[in-house]
């Protein structure tokens, strides 16, 4: 009989402790997990009035599409219209895909500025005209694309977020508790 009310009280501290984790879990997913979904959102949504830099990903993107666009019709162009075809595939495939591997979008993102620069070189002598001057266009919307995201302020902000409060306590114990990963910095993965 003893037994049998040690084992009952055993397992009530155990299911109170239990539920006691389950609330600190659920209060930690919307204080702490809340802050770190807004923290990854400013790759989107932008910093100080900046726009996202997936936003400027896009333009890159766009930009290098109008290029895949003429090289397509020149066969001596085929090398570089493939590696440029290929990255940009590549990357835009992953900021599609909403993964967050922001390190890998980083390396994509200056592969697509390397290729792209080869196909623009390769395409110069054998273009003329409009497709001549749609090089020029595209390679400005490159380059305005990059200032944009060069002085971006995203990695100063997630720099701050992981100063002010994912590196302090009681943050830095309970973010493992957090479904949301924490957010990551703009760049090289290597």
């Amino acid at each position: 009989m003893k037994i049998k009310k040690t084992l009952l009280k055993i397992l009530a501290v155990i299911v109170a402790l239990l539920v006691l984790f389950l609330i600190l879990r659920g209060v930690v997913e919307s204080t702490l997990g809340k802050k770190m979904a807004d923290a990854s959102a400013l790759f989107t949504k932008g910093t100080g009035g900046q726009p996202g830099i997936s936003e400027e990903l896009k333009a890159r993107l766009q930009a290098a599409d109008g290029l895949q666009n003429i090289a397509a019709k020149y066969d001596q162009v085929y090398e570089q219209y493939s590696a440029l075809r290929s990255t940009h595939n590549e990357l835009r495939e992953l900021l599609n895909s909403g993964s967050g591997d922001l390190g890998r979008m980083y390396d994509l993102n200056q592969e697509l500025s390397k290729n792209f620069t080869a196909c623009r070189e390769a395409l110069e002598p054998l273009t003329e005209g409009k497709a001549h001057n749609a090089l020029g266009e595209y390679q400005s919307a490159m380059d305005e694309a990059q200032k944009v995201i060069d002085v971006s302020g995203y990695n100063n902000a997630i720099r701050e977020f992981y100063r002010k409060v994912l590196d302090r306590f009681p943050a830095s114990l309970l973010k493992g508790l957090v479904k949301e990963t924490a957010p990551a910095l703009w760049e090289s993965a290597a």
